[in-house]
């Protein structure tokens, strides 16, 4: 099961990067070239002045988001507000969304993206946040749900756990909000790029989202999209100053994009994002699901049945991640014996995420193993993989 038609690039070899859920590597094909041709041969802001550079620049945005746009489902590409990560987006909802004691729902599982903006809103608006309980395959117990949800103002979980790669019963928790008219925020993180969401804005009200995951581009990138029937002026910015348009205002424009975006975009970060966009259309969001998820039964199948590893399995529909431990030692030591001895990436730990791991049952551990393979992995990287483990593996038992 070789990946075809992707080539590694050399000075690469010696690695085998499995810490894709922190951030892809190597990027799409053509990214880094457009990256570099933009800094190189267009380098003005876009939206801010009337010369044929920033015109190509505007260009670049607005073709952007209009990929964008086609990826997920959205009409109206003007919906897609662009920030510096998922994190961002998500503070930008939470902060400019929620009002003085209204009720938010999250699972037992959430990244601290969501957990963390709030618990510091729940001091400042009195909020109430219900937590929907999970299984030890962080399953999601959807009786529960029904019940949370009732009198809610916001469901704000993530699509894909980053822990487990366990993924939300997204359709069924869609029409659970819709029919207690709770707003819908999904946490894209882990998901946009790897699975298939080209109806997804027609199931949620908000996405956020970063480029440099699933979407295969640049870091410091990332957005909040609105879905095309819900009410912008319920949202507001987080931001506000110049945006390039009606600089005579000294209030904030009330049209989108401006809305929602003030200060420089970062160009070159998006038009890296315009190439990973394209190269994910020509190779398909299945494709990459499937591969992705092919990787994670290996591993899954290899490591299976192995003495003093244990494996974190879900229940359900995944991403391509997957966590295990190897007993009787360290998290921190597995880590650095894969890098040192046989070159291979991972992350160990809470991975931001203290309370996916409590309702794991790998808190107390410290947290996980994570692997998470991605679209330019190989079975045989997997492979070799396991077999360092296997190693570690019999060295803890000695």
């Amino acid at each position: 099961m070789q990946n075809q038609n992707i080539s590694k690039p050399t000075h690469l070899n010696n690695f085998i990067y499995l810490d894709n859920a922190a951030t892809t590597f190597p990027k799409a094909p053509g990214v880094k070239e457009a990256v570099s041709g933009f800094l190189e041969n267009i380098g003005a802001s876009a939206g801010r002045s009337g010369h044929s550079l920033s015109i190509k620049s505007g260009r670049i945005l607005y073709q952007t988001r209009k990929a964008l746009a086609s990826l997920i489902g959205l009409k109206d590409c003007k919906r897609i507000l662009f920030t510096l990560n998922a994190t961002m987006a998500i503070n930008t909802l939470l902060q400019g969304f929620l009002k003085e004691r209204d009720i938010v729902v999250v699972t037992q599982m959430e990244h601290n993206a969501i957990k963390r903006p709030l618990n510091a809103l729940k001091e400042r608006l009195n909020l109430e946040v219900r937590e929907i309980p999970c299984s030890s395959m962080h399953a999601v117990d959807l009786k529960s749900a029904e019940s949370m949800l009732k009198g809610a103002k916001l469901l704000a979980c993530a699509h894909i756990n980053n822990v487990s790669g366990a993924m939300i019963p997204l359709e069924y928790l869609s029409t659970l909000a819709k029919a207690h008219n709770v707003a819908f925020l999904l946490d894209g993180a882990q998901s946009v790029g790897c699975v298939e969401m080209n109806e997804v804005m027609s199931q949620v009200d908000f996405l956020a989202l970063s480029a440099h995951k699933g979407l295969l581009s640049p870091m410091g990138v990332g957005a909040l999209i609105v879905a095309d029937n819900f009410a912008i002026e319920r949202i507001e910015p987080l931001v506000f100053g110049g945006t390039g348009s009606l600089s005579e205002a000294e209030i904030q424009p009330e049209f989108l994009p401006d809305r929602f975006e003030s200060g420089t975009p970062n160009m070159h970060g998006i038009a890296g994002l315009q190439a990973g966009l394209e190269w994910i259309k020509n190779k398909g969001v299945k494709n990459i699901h499937k591969h992705e998820l092919l990787l994670r039964e290996q591993l899954i199948s290899g490591l299976s049945g192995i003495p003093n590893i244990k494996i974190y399995n879900t229940q359900g529909q995944s991403g391509g991640t997957l966590s295990l431990d190897v007993r009787n030692h360290t998290l921190s030591k597995v880590a650095e014996i894969l890098d040192r001895e046989f070159g291979v990436c991972v992350r160990v730990g809470l991975h931001c995420s203290p309370s996916s791991h409590k309702s794991l049952g790998s808190f107390e551990r410290g947290g996980t193993i994570r692997l998470s393979p991605g679209i330019f992995n190989t079975s045989a990287e997997i492979e070799s993989t396991m077999d360092a483990l296997r190693n570690i593996a019999t060295r803890c038992a000695q």
